[in-house]
């Protein structure tokens, strides 16, 4: 086993389990991300993942023990969960208030969780705000930044200068956050490309300033565009499984109010989303390319696109629905094998089951690009009332202006790419999203009771494979 996901001792004290835990994140951190195996960050993210999951039992079982013999150590404790910086579930905070009696120590763990304990208010801007929006992955909301800025709660965080300290990490505008968003079957599109993916999304963190107040944000894009999240909302466990954040080495605290404002003209200057990811132009953008327009603006030179669309079967099958843009491509893995760029920090959800779901669900849908022919007519029948309805739409016919009305969609907020590209995400992703849930069982049942996780020994397990093809099935491919 590699140095950041090592056995546990069976014997360790809570003290050396901290040092354990310290010494692991630094050896995570210091992992040769930038132009090394992207294949292998990829299995050292989800070993690191298990292994807080099987860290955090180990902490909890042994504090409880502790404290039935009267010689629990809340301060260690607390240090320890706060280094190993994992969400904790309902009955997991559960557990840790039935040993932690002191409410202000408990209430910086919860702060720590993105959560307030009523009664522990000096960890509250620590905490973030303690709301949600009805914001979902991708989809259009009600809430823009115009809007939900006027809720002055969402401005309440700890600030340091232009940091934030939310979630265990400090902050600062301009951060990439790689991110495992919590849509199953999110991944048709970065999972055609190589090198390795290592997540369907990225997004840039920013303080957007309004009505005298400075609210932390996630500028992403979305299917509409590009918008502003509230950083709790984006990190909260129902938007996101897991997190990684890129800082570039060249980006300092001093430049957060200049980032801030480009990515502020970024939003408002944005039409749509953009399939082609190093298309240069500002008013239509991928998750990819918003770091472009917002690094470019303050004078950064260009982020190289460093993966390609090289497969064969892929090209033909993507050249089947019209799309052509094959190398480069700038996918969010390029950010993570750029040497400009430094990984300071992770927000884990605990999700571990799903996430791995999630990617043994994405190996089988590339095998079937690689290896199947489309049949655009064998296509689910959704895929047909959709490019028809995109047709409309794009020739402003007069039905084609009662569907955007309906479906909030313009010619000028339409994705950029081929049409019948555009047509089949949404289908594929729900095909792919039950897939994953169909799958969930089986990748439970393999984690069960395993100390240790290694992501191509996983693999490298016929029936694991067998699993993988009996539920990833297009009839298109």
């Amino acid at each position: 086993m590699t140095a950041f996901h090592p056995v546990l001792p069976a014997s360790a004290s809570p003290g050396e389990l901290g040092e354990h835990i310290a010494d692991s994140n630094q050896a995570y951190l210091n992992f040769p991300r930038a132009q090394g195996d992207a294949r292998a960050a990829l299995g050292a993210k989800l070993a690191k993942s298990h292994w807080r999951a099987r860290v955090l039992e180990r902490l909890l079982t042994t504090a409880e023990q502790a404290a039935a013999r009267g010689r629990l150590d809340p301060i260690q404790l607390v240090s320890n969960l706060a280094a190993l910086n994992l969400y904790l579930d309902t009955r997991q905070r559960q557990r840790l208030a039935g040993v932690l009696e002191d409410r202000s120590l408990l209430g910086a763990v919860f702060a720590n969780q993105g959560l307030r304990l009523p009664d522990a208010p000096e960890h509250h801007l620590l905490a973030g705000p303690d709301m949600d929006l009805k914001i979902k992955v991708n989809r259009a909301s009600a809430w823009p930044f115009s809007k939900w800025q006027q809720i002055a709660g969402f401005a309440e965080y700890a600030f340091e200068g232009n940091r934030v300290r939310y979630r265990g990490l400090e902050l600062q505008p301009g951060d990439i956050l790689l991110a495992n968003v919590n849509l199953d079957g999110n991944s048709v599109y970065t999972s055609l490309s190589e090198p390795k993916g290592y997540c369907p999304h990225a997004a840039v963190f920013a303080v957007l300033s309004a009505n005298g107040k400075r609210f932390p944000a996630v500028v992403e894009t979305y299917e509409k565009g590009l918008r502003a999240v509230p950083l709790n909302v984006f990190l909260n466990a129902r938007y996101v499984a897991y997190a990684e954040v890129y800082r570039h080495r060249d980006i300092l605290p001093e430049h957060g109010d200049e980032v801030s404002a480009a990515a502020h003209e970024a939003i408002a200057q944005a039409r749509g989303y953009n399939f082609y990811t190093c298309d240069p132009d500002p008013l239509y953008v991928s998750c990819t390319s918003l770091a472009q327009v917002v690094y470019q603006r303050i004078g950064l030179p260009p982020i190289p696109a460093l993966s390609r669309i090289g497969h064969p079967g892929i090209r033909d099958n993507l050249a089947r629905l019209g799309y052509h843009e094959y190398e480069p491509f700038f996918a969010p893995v390029d950010f993570l094998l750029n040497p400009d760029f430094q990984c300071v920090g992770w927000v884990d959800n605990n999700q571990f089951p799903r996430l791995l779901a999630r990617e043994l669900v994405e190996v089988g849908f590339r095998r079937l690009f690689e290896r199947g022919q489309l049949d655009i007519s064998r296509m689910p029948l959704m895929h047909h009332i959709n490019h028809w309805g995109i047709g409309h739409m794009r020739r402003r016919s007069g039905l084609g202006r009662i569907i955007s009305r309906i479906m909030g969609f313009d010619h000028l907020s339409l994705p950029r790419g081929p049409d019948p590209m555009l047509a089949i995400i949404a289908p594929v992703e729900a095909d792919l999203g039950r897939a994953v849930r169909r799958l969930l069982p089986k990748v439970n049942g393999y984690l069960d009771g395993r100390e240790t996780f290694a992501l191509d020994a996983m693999l490298g397990e016929s029936a694991i494979q067998e699993a993988i093809d009996r539920t990833v099935r297009l009839r298109w491919l």
